[in-house]
């Protein structure tokens, strides 16, 4: 009969429309997602700006994430959520808002026989900038693979890493992971509406997001929240401190009043948000000393009820019992991380007379707390002539400083990372290293080192792994669609079963560290090979340039 049909009909157009535009139960009330198309033709739901925590505006600000209300009525998810504030020295603009905790879900399907395996992203931007936002980290790549892909807004700066000492002010900092770890347990309770499987969640991140990933890893109430990492150009060693940090940062948004840390933090209440991005207040010596963040994680009173950080991260790694030993761990980084600064070394002339002066500036601030000047200077001289081959430079030694920083803030730091973990872990740690040169598509590179400079720079690697900004179409038959296709299976792989060893790098194996022989990682290059580490020789000399300076390696 022709109601039959029309019910049949009906039903239908729900169905489709409810294809498109899936409505989800959450713990917090529903929301309404979209179905969207990759570049590349794949389909997949998408949810954005979904709330996990009240926004931290007013008395909340500075403070630890609260727990989000629940809605009424069906939330509209498919609006992109604003990035968290922050100041663009690109543009020379503020952008975000205040209000930014919001999460974003990529679900190839929502039904399966069985739940997905979930990856959670943390993106870098030295814990000053930063996006959770597809259109920076697009999840076509990822959504070719039956995964569940989740990016995490988190507040950054002065507004997510603050902190006062004094327990009343409820200031202990850290608030941007401590954001993160909202949104961990939000989606904990939540990823089964949304077909992932809570019981098989990685989280990985990228530079700064790597070294959050790191840092989580070691506090004590995240496990349970993931259950393997991956870490990418980021490991944290030590947490290092500035000194006067509040007091300094308050004068310089317009503070005139006395040094208690309460009147400080209520002037900072006071203040429009986009005054306190402004974070631009170092002097020519910390400039010229390659300080460039200065809010970032900071170790906690141990008091502190939601304490991320209470004790340095060289002394958690020692710990036998940590859960993170029992954690599957896949870490590596580019070829030529600092790359990236190809520019600075190059354009930067008075660089050369400030180090020839001062050879101390090259070193870490690790280093530059536990030594004194003759011993740092002694250390630099001895790390430069590895480099460089003579103790006096130039800007012709420029590519030498270049890796002579890749060691320092990124080879050196993970190799003693792995040498702790190694020594302890019971889980497996497979290490790898991305050596793709593409001329077209290392889209970091070609962006802040222009087109002729080559050589595989920090940021390079998330060219294959997410549809950014710079992203254009590839044939699938060249190397680099090739390379986006390696990444995808070893990363979504070790997601799924904690082993990333996948069908297309056959007949290479990925073998995991060994506590004993060399550090062996998987080259990812125009081919995949399994090698030696080729950064493991130079990390062993700075092994024993810092013991003789008397520092502790791991």
């Amino acid at each position: 009969s022709r109601s039959d049909q029309s019910k049949i009909h009906s039903m239908t157009a729900y169905i489709d429309e409810n294809t498109k535009q899936p409505i989800i139960s959450t713990t917090h009330g529903q929301m309404r997602g979209q179905l969207r198309d990759t570049v590349y033709g794949d389909q997949y739901y998408c949810f954005d700006g979904i709330p996990y925590a009240k926004p931290p505006l007013g008395e909340l600000r500075f403070k630890s994430p609260q727990s989000v209300d629940h809605w009424e009525g069906v939330r509209d998810c498919t609006e992109i959520a604003p990035k968290c504030i922050q100041y663009n020295h690109y543009t020379d603009t503020v952008e975000g808002s205040e209000d930014c905790l919001y999460l974003n879900i990529y679900a190839k399907k929502l039904k399966s026989d069985k739940p997905l395996p979930v990856m959670v992203y943390i993106y870098g931007g030295g814990f000053t900038t930063g996006s959770a936002s597809r259109l920076n980290w697009g999840p076509d790549y990822f959504m070719m693979r039956d995964v569940i892909f989740v990016t995490v807004g988190y507040r950054v700066g002065a507004l997510g890493f603050l902190s006062f000492p004094e327990p009343e002010l409820q200031v202990s900092g850290n608030a941007g992971l401590k954001d993160i770890v909202a949104a961990l347990k939000w989606l904990k309770i939540n990823y089964h509406n949304f077909n992932g499987d809570a019981d098989n969640i990685t989280l990985f991140g990228h530079s700064a997001g790597s070294a959050a990933t790191h840092i989580l890893m070691m506090a004590p109430q995240c496990e349970g929240l993931f259950h393997k990492a991956i870490l990418m150009s980021g490991t944290v060693i030590h947490i290092r401190e500035i000194p006067n940090l509040q007091l300094r940062f308050a004068k310089h948004v317009g503070y005139d009043g006395s040094e208690d840390n309460e009147s400080i933090l209520k002037y900072l209440y006071g203040l429009e948000a986009k005054k306190l991005t402004n974070v631009d207040f170092l002097t020519k010596e910390e400039k010229e000393r390659n300080l460039s963040y200065l809010f970032f994680p900071t170790i906690e009173n141990a008091n502190t009820v939601d304490a991320i950080i209470t004790k340095d991260p060289f002394e958690a790694f020692a710990e036998t019992t940590a859960w993170s030993h029992r954690m599957p761990l896949m870490l590596g980084g580019t070829s030529l991380e600092s790359l990236l600064s190809y520019k600075f070394y190059t354009t930067t002339p008075e660089l050369y007379d400030i180090l020839n002066l001062h050879p101390e500036y090259v070193l870490s601030s690790e280093i530059i707390r536990k030594c004194d000047l003759l011993t740092q200077k002694a250390l630099a001289k001895k790390l430069i002539k590895l480099h460089v081959g003579n103790e006096v430079m130039d800007k012709e030694n420029a590519l030498s400083l270049i890796k002579l920083a890749s060691y320092g803030s990124y080879y050196h730091p993970m190799h003693r990372y792995m040498c702790a973990r190694l020594q302890r872990a019971i889980a497996p740690t497979y290490l790898y290293r991305f050596d793709f040169d593409s001329p077209d598509f290392n889209l970091y590179r070609i962006k802040k080192c222009g087109r002729n400079v080559r050589g595989v720079a920090h940021v390079d690697d998330l060219s294959y792994i997410f549809y950014m900004p710079e992203s254009f179409k590839l044939a699938r038959d060249s190397a680099e669609f090739r390379t986006i296709e390696y990444m995808l299976d070893l990363f979504t792989t070790f997601a799924a079963t904690s082993d990333p060893n996948v069908t297309s790098i056959k007949p290479t194996v990925w073998e995991p560290l060994s506590a004993f022989g060399e550090h062996k990682c998987l080259n990812i290059s125009n081919e995949i090979s399994f090698v030696d580490w080729p950064e493991s020789e130079i990390c062993k000399i700075y092994d024993v340039y810092y013991k003789e300076a008397g520092v502790k390696l791991f």
